[in-house]
């Protein structure tokens, strides 16, 4: 998603030019990284982009898209060349945002990117003002607050620019939102909503997410469990570590005890004919591997991989057909209800070698 979006910022880029650019000025407020995100936010996704770049199973993906996508392929190696900016080694860190939905009619909540890193506004706004031109894109400036508000429109699509700090670059399609996020108003970290959840997930992790849940997709999911569950979950928050192996987890608040086991249970259900499933292409154990738990009145999702079952993945999903593997059904379940207050139910044996 950060190779999308500051490709997309640059994709107009063709060379740097002297006497381009303009700086934020005057007293406006300096921010950066998560204290960029206004507190209104719905969604948000940390992102440590150098931790990211060196999983396996991410520089796969990564190449996967810009094989799909030539043209993202190209204006990454536009930005890199031209506009002097190599995503993977300048930035640092990217959150990603969403605001609340609308009210009224069918329009998408408004979203944001905030990047920071070795970032240089006059550098990048060089880049933008000299390709324009002849990327058939138009770019215009405006002052707010003594901050620079950048305009780039190519066809239908727009997307405003603004600096928090020398470091720091916001990018959102909503100018409002772009405005608020580089504005002195209350920010992310004092939401009532958000804050708490804030507080006790990993933010260290290569990728970490808070959210509060939307109403539609908790509506689908009473519907996915037939009514099993009987209210949609009210938040969820989670992170994937990338450091050895893949440990990722995402927790789900659900509003009673009793929809937080009915959840466990209808996942570890679901588990286990999954794990039943992959047995055809070699990953039984590794499906086995996911673990459901509750606690209290959340609903956990856990899994550890190494790097070799990571590999097997990767492997797996290269070969794109079954392997012939016996099935183990000893290895896939069935997991055990998680009843108490801190039942665990997993979709077979955690510890069990791979396959």
């Amino acid at each position: 998603m950060v190779l999308v979006a500051l490709a997309t910022a640059g994709g107009a880029c063709k060379k740097k030019k002297k006497g381009a650019g303009a700086g934020a000025g005057g007293s406006a407020a300096q921010v950066a990284a998560l204290a960029a995100v206004p507190a209104d936010a719905t969604v948000v996704v940390g992102i440590d982009v150098g931790q990211l770049a060196q999983a396996q199973v991410v520089a796969r993906a990564v190449d996967q898209m810009l094989i799909r996508d030539p043209d993202l392929a190209a204006r990454l190696a536009r930005l890199a060349k031209d506009c002097g900016v190599d995503v993977t080694h300048q930035v640092k860190s990217v959150h990603l945002a969403l605001g609340p939905r609308p009210s009224k009619g069918p329009a998408a909540p408004a979203s944001l990117l905030v990047a920071t890193g070795q970032i240089a506004e006059a550098a990048l706004t060089q880049c933008l003002q000299a390709g324009v031109g002849s990327g058939g894109a138009q770019l215009t400036v405006r002052d707010v607050g003594g901050r620079s508000i950048y305009k780039l429109t190519e066809g239908t699509r727009v997307l405003h620019l603004a600096f928090g700090q020398a470091d720091t670059v916001v990018i959102g399609g909503d100018e409002a939102w772009v405005l608020a996020a580089v504005g002195d108003g209350p920010k992310v970290e004092a939401s009532k909503s958000l804050a708490p959840l804030l507080a006790t997930v990993d933010r260290s992790a290569a990728i970490w997410v808070v959210a509060t849940m939307d109403a539609e997709l908790g509506q689908a999911l009473t519907r996915l469990t037939k009514g099993k569950v009987a209210a949609a979950p009210q938040a969820l928050s989670g992170a994937l570590v990338t450091k050895s192996g893949l440990a990722g987890s995402i927790s789900f608040f659900m509003a009673s005890t009793g929809d937080a086991d009915a959840l466990v249970g209808f996942a570890t259900d679901e588990l286990q004919l999954l794990a039943l499933a992959a047995q055809s292409m070699g990953l039984g154990r590794v499906v086995a591997k996911v673990k459901v738990e509750r606690k209290g009145a959340e609903a956990q999702f856990r899994v550890t991989l190494t790097d070799s079952e990571v590999r097997q993945v990767l492997s797996a999903v290269d070969r794109g057909q079954g392997s012939g593997q016996i099935p183990h059904p000893a290895d896939a379940g069935p997991p055990e209800a998680g009843g108490s207050d801190a039942g665990t139910a997993d979709a077979g044996t955690a510890d069990a070698p791979a396959d």
